[in-house]
């Protein structure tokens, strides 16, 4: 069974720092993404991104962030 996907778009992410924030679409939520859950290339402020909810120890955060479009 393939992984619902959502779409969101990137607050910012410190490619240095090693994590980033994304916004659900159509919506204020916001979930973390750290660099190990980016598939592809490294995002960049109002990029689109297709990406997962997973459910870790500290609430949901964006795995499988893919870009779909820039911003």
């Amino acid at each position: 069974m393939l992984p619902e996907f959502s779409l969101g778009v990137v607050l910012f992410y410190l490619p240095e720092k090693g994590y980033g924030y994304l916004r659900l679409e159509g919506t204020r939520e916001e979930f973390h993404f750290r660099k190990r859950n980016v598939v592809g290339r490294p995002p960049g402020k109002g990029d689109r991104v297709r990406f997962s909810l997973r459910e870790g120890r500290q609430g949901y955060y964006a795995d499988q962030v893919t870009a779909v479009g820039m911003g």
